[in-house]
């Protein structure tokens, strides 16, 4: 479950949140609630999936001196599973279904826009729906202060 107004991403009796640390992540991966993951450059991120309004997203967990910096949720059940798949329009369409889910799901309309980004801000930080046209992605991104 996915609470963007509170900054939230619930697995089971336990949240990832603005306060959450490396420790408690640690203590998710132990339990077997999300993966522990690391580049090709020796960093560490995690990785877990959540479902809300039966949309299931990925969710990619990245960290700064220990603390989350940002959460990018990234739409499991997109029609764009590659570059075959991919268009400008699955893209768009794709970007305009995530938009009008944070919407629907903040029960707002955002604070502002910058180029591709629309950005709603909130006590724990920012949310933003946008898109990278080069490649052909729409993300959620959850940027902790």
């Amino acid at each position: 479950m996915i609470d963007f107004t509170e900054g939230k991403i619930n697995f089971g009796a336990r949240n990832i949140d603005s306060i959450s640390d490396d420790e408690d992540l640690r203590g998710l991966a132990g339990e077997g609630l999300i993966e522990k993951r690391e580049t090709g450059r020796n960093k560490i991120y995690y990785y877990a999936e959540s479902a809300v309004d039966g949309m299931r997203f990925g969710a990619y967990i990245r960290l700064q001196e220990k603390r989350i910096e940002w959460i990018r949720l990234h739409w499991l059940d997109s029609p764009t599973k590659g570059w075959d798949d991919a268009s400008d329009k699955a893209m768009m369409d794709e970007y305009r279904l995530l938009l009008n889910f944070v919407k629907k799901t903040t029960g707002s309309s955002p604070d502002n826009k910058i180029r591709r980004k629309y950005i709603w801000r909130f006590k724990w930080g920012q949310l933003e729906v946008s898109f990278e046209p080069r490649a052909y992605q729409a993300d959620i991104f959850m940027r902790f202060l």
